[in-house]
């Protein structure tokens, strides 16, 4: 049965819900396996935008499930809002939805302390504030909260009073929300997800049915942003890598390809180095036809020119076997396309960075290639070409338009033109 991993090339919002969900009509299951609130995947159903921050990206009109990993940290309030968004559109859906009890959530709490944080930090990392962090860091100092306990009355309220006791102290009784009145809205919250009859199912039930069957792995943001591979501290708290698939049990041995997407060009949002931002009008440009505004907070994403350099990076960190490249679109019209194709790191030429650290040093090393009028051009397939021979990696697939339908291989591409 077929395996495929998902997973953002660059430094995240390169088009992955729509990717996925483009693939999702050929997999019966769709899973998320790491990530929480603080990005949106933006997928269209029938000419309407549906942004899902937790849920995986499925097929409404088909038989798809989709499944949520123990990786995931779940913001429960705003996945009862997600499912009650889908549920008045395709009524009953939320029980096509799987989630692991093993995943761990995140309070109102953690919200509180993301900003607290952000303000005490002499550099501020750029958070959402979405509680995604300070609930990773309880995960890994085992102060977390895992779903399960929202089914055990008394283990709840004792996690909850060891967890606050501790948050008050660290943080000079800044807290706002009770143990009681946590407790009184988990339960609440647990109410809403049986009301909407979501299932509660181990990966460990599961292992046999997603090895019967094929299965769509879903990742989060990028391989730039990686906890352990991104450019650290600038990065999320959790796997941005095919390697995040073992939350859900599954080996990266186990996949059958990995596909990065990337888009034409780069953005980045937030703080951290970006080695080919553009700051000219031409940058300006780009981001008002791209519409390069994060999906879950709105804010500007930064923009720059494609970057050899970290795709490199990426196909070895993740694996990839194949690209999708979206939104060459936006670049339709320019004379003349930057790629940076090396880095100088400390008077040094790069291809590849050898570690994160050379992306806060590199300075990048540029070729100009000739632009195109549409993506049915030539130009663009030469541009497509040029990308595979310095990174290794074919482009299977072209998005050109923000719609699910919107896709077209590389084949479809030359016939074309």
């Amino acid at each position: 049965m077929q395996r495929l991993a998902i997973v953002g090339a660059q430094w995240g919002d390169e088009g992955k819900g729509k990717v996925v969900n483009y693939f999702s009509k050929d997999f019966e299951w769709i899973v998320r396996f790491s990530g929480g609130a603080n990005a949106g995947h933006t997928i269209y159903v029938d000419g309407k935008k549906y942004v899902n921050h937790l849920l995986p990206s499925i097929q409404p009109r088909n038989a798809s499930r989709g499944f949520l990993g123990a990786g995931m940290v779940i913001d429960v309030e705003q996945l009862i809002n997600e499912f009650e968004t889908l549920e008045a559109d395709f009524p009953g859906i939320s029980c096509r939805f799987y989630i692991d009890p093993e995943a761990f959530a995140v309070l109102p709490w953690h919200k509180e302390e993301d900003v607290l944080l952000e303000t005490m930090r002499k550099e501020p990392i750029g958070t959402t504030g979405r509680g995604i962090g300070p609930s990773y860091t309880d995960k890994v100092s085992r102060e977390g909260l895992k779903l399960y306990t929202l089914f055990d009355e008394n283990l709840l309220r004792e996690r909850l009073e060891s967890i606050y006791h501790m948050k008050q102290n660290i943080y000079n009784n800044r807290l706002t929300v009770s143990p009681e009145d946590m407790f009184k809205y988990l339960q609440k919250l647990r109410g809403e997800l049986e009301r909407l009859k979501v299932n509660f199912t181990s990966a460990v039930d599961m292992s046999r049915v997603f090895r019967s069957t094929s299965v769509l792995f879903e990742g989060a943001q990028g391989v730039l942003l990686d906890l352990d591979f991104g450019t650290y501290p600038f990065v999320t708290s959790g796997a941005c890598m095919a390697h995040g698939v073992s939350s859900v049990g599954f080996s990266t041995f186990e996949l059958d390809s990995v596909y990065g997407v990337l888009k034409a060009y780069t953005t980045r949002v937030g703080a951290g180095p970006f080695p080919t931002e553009d700051f000219t009008e031409t940058g300006e440009k780009i981001r008002e036809i791209g519409k390069e505004y994060g999906a879950t907070t709105g804010r500007p994403r930064r923009v720059g020119w494609l970057d050899l350099p970290a795709l490199r990076y990426a196909r070895i960190r993740s694996g990839l076997t194949g690209f999708v490249i979206t939104k060459g679109d936006v670049l339709n019209g320019l004379e003349e396309v930057k790629v940076c194709v090396a880095y100088d790191v400390d008077g040094v030429v790069k291809e590849v960075p050898s570690t994160s650290y050379d992306f806060f040093r590199a300075k990048p090393i540029y070729e100009t290639v000739k632009g195109w009028p549409t993506t049915d051009h030539i130009n663009f397939l030469k541009y497509m070409t040029f990308i595979e021979r310095e990174t290794g990696v074919e482009i299977d697939y072209i998005s050109y338009g923000p719609k699910t339908e919107e896709m077209k291989t590389r084949n479809d591409l030359i016939i074309n033109i």
